[in-house]
């Protein structure tokens, strides 16, 4: 498994927080379901290719404001 970083508003981490917590559910819990439910919504727009070199050419972009000296902790993660 990976790990993510995101970066939210402050309000927004504290009622997240809070709605997980009446939910009886964790914050990491409710994102993943989040995350599983955009992929189900949006897994037509992937190209017809089994070949994972083209997939991650198509999303190179999407990653660039990942490299950055602050997150450089994650790349060995």
């Amino acid at each position: 498994m990976s790990v993510m970083s995101i970066r939210i508003d402050d309000q927004k981490r504290r009622t997240l927080k809070i709605l997980a917590s009446i939910q009886g559910k964790s914050m990491g819990g409710i994102l993943s379901e989040l995350i599983d439910e955009y992929i189900e919504t949006n897994k037509n727009d992937l190209p017809l290719t089994q070949d994972s070199k083209m997939l991650m050419k198509l999303s190179e972009s999407s990653f660039g404001e990942w490299d950055n000296d602050e997150d450089e902790i994650y790349n060995d993660l």
